[in-house]
Parts: structure tokens; C-alpha cells; sequence
């Protein structure tokens, strides 16, 4: 029986320090049959020289001017052929099962649409762990991220049903969250399962625009929230919720960095 070819999606930019151990963990996965687009997103530092080192037909290299992470994603979707779709981040790791052990979940129910697994936070050296997130079993994925729930991890983690006519894209409309957007769009009316399996090992760099552009990602959170109305893809009492829990998200996250009056002002935005 033909193995089924997983497309696997990586942009990077200026990722020479870890980008390496991405690609290798790739290129040690039990599972063959896969495809991994390394997508450089204008680096100004050796991404390129570095990625290029490896000659795996398996592997394409592609670059484009910087256009941010979401059109660097929908670069390689364009290419894309795989029956299944995940992505992975140019400073993260994949377990050696990461796809055999996806793909298992798949066969065993084939009406299944996301599958996802066990995600171990580590340093920057991937020497210490952080914690560990495990995902649960949910009725509605669509439902889990409006309402920012933490049953589900969606984006480094999910892998999911895809075909090379798919046209879903990532939005290169804002800055932050395309990946919770993409996936909002993607898990409406979709079956969720998942591996207690470790699949991915995510490092904790401390330099994310995440970590840093506060009022990058609250816009970002108010445009989704927007965007969710106008396409109806809620209700009204999600999307109420949705602001709610939103606010005080970004209210928290204001806080807790110390910015106390940007912390209420994020109350009513």
C-alpha cells in the first residue's frame, strides 16, 4: 500500500543558529514519504547558506522577499502535494515518531481531520523542560480556539487533511496569531484526535515578536475578532466570548510586563 506524502512547511528567517537541527529533525523521522519546503523569508543573516547544505531531494529551498511568516507559509502551500499538511518552525524540533505516530491516529479513523500531540516546552538548548502540553479530547477544535482554550495547541502541533487543491491560506494581514486565524478557518465542522506521544519540541527563545510586540498581537487578536463576525463564521454568543476572553488575554499579558495602565485600557479596546 502507497504511504501517503506529508508536506511539511518551515519558514524561516534569520535562523542560522537553529535551523539546522529543524532540518535534521526532519530528516530523522521514521516516516519516509514526506516533502519539507524550507521557506527563507529575506534573511540578512547565513539561513540560506545554511539550509542549502542539505541535498535530500525531499528538502526545496525557496526565498522570497520579507512578507512576514503567513506568506512565507502560503509560499510552500502553493507548491504544496501532500495528502496531509504540518508545519514547523525553523527553531523547533520534531520527535523521531512525529509523523509516523500522527498519521497512526489518521488510519485508525479515517474520518478524522487535525491530529494532534503531546508538545514538550524546552530552553533555548533544549536541556531543560518547561512544561509539557497534552492535548484532550474536544468535540468542536473551532470552538476550543474562539474561546482560547487550552485543550487544543493548534498550529506547531496539528497535523492536517490536505490536498493540493486546497485553497485556504494564511491572512498576511496582521502581524501576529495568522496561525490561529488559519487554523479557525480550517477546524470549523472538522473531527479532532490526537497522540499522548510526544510529537514536537518547542524552544522557548525568548526573542519572538510574540514575546516582545504586545501591541502587535492585541491588533492582530482585534482584527480575528473582526474577521470572525464579518465572515459569520460565529455566533453572537461566541463571539462575544471571543472579546471577552480576548481582553483579558491581552489585559494579562500587559500586567504581567509590568504596564498596569496598558493592562485596563486592553479592558475596553
Amino acid at each position: 500500500m502507497e504511504q501517503p506524502l506529508v508536506t511539511i512547511v518551515m519558514p524561516a528567517y534569520n535562523a542560522e543558529r537553529f535551523i539546522a537541527e529543524a532540518i535534521e529533525s526532519v530528516l530523522a523521522q521514521t516516516y519516509p514519504n514526506w516533502e519539507l519546503f524550507v521557506v527563507d523569508d529575506g534573511s540578512t543573516d547565513r539561513t540560506a547558506e545554511v539550509a542549502k547544505r542539505y541535498k535530500d531531494p525531499r528538502i526545496r529551498f525557496l526565498r522570497k522577499h520579507n512578507g512576514g511568516i503567513g506568506s512565507a507559509r502560503n509560499l510552500a502551500l502553493e507548491k504544496a502535494h501532500g495528502s496531509f499538511l504540518c508545519c514547523l518552525d525553523s527553531d523547533d524540533v520534531l520527535s523521531p515518531r512525529s509523523l509516523e505516530t500522527r498519521l497512526d491516529v489518521f488510519s485508525k479513523d479515517p474520518g478524522l481531520d487535525i491530529v494532534d500531540g503531546r508538545v514538550t516546552f524546552k530552553d533555548i538548548k533544549l536541556q531543560r523542560t518547561l512544561r509539557t502540553y497534552v492535548p484532550q479530547a474536544v468535540q468542536d477544535p473551532f470552538h476550543e480556539l474562539v474561546t482560547f482554550s487550552a485543550r487544543c495547541f493548534m498550529g506547531p502541533s496539528w497535523m492536517i487533511r490536505w490536498s493540493p487543491d486546497q485553497t485556504l491560506r494564511y491572512t498576511e494581514t496582521i502581524s501576529h496569531a495568522e496561525d490561529l486565524f488559519f487554523c479557525m478557518c480550517y477546524s470549523s465542522g472538522k473531527r479532532f484526535g490526537f497522540t499522548e506521544e510526544e510529537i514536537l519540541l518547542y524552544r522557548r527563545t525568548g526573542s519572538s515578536s510574540m514575546a516582545t510586540n504586545f501591541e502587535g498581537m492585541e491588533s492582530s487578536m482585534i482584527w480575528i475578532g473582526r474577521e470572525l463576525r464579518r465572515r459569520r463564521m460565529v455566533t453572537w454568543a461566541q463571539g462575544l466570548e471571543y472579546e471577552i476572553r480576548r481582553r483579558r488575554m491581552m489585559a494579562g499579558t500587559f500586567w504581567k510586563a509590568g504596564r498596569h495602565l496598558r493592562a485596563v485600557l486592553a479592558l475596553f479596546r
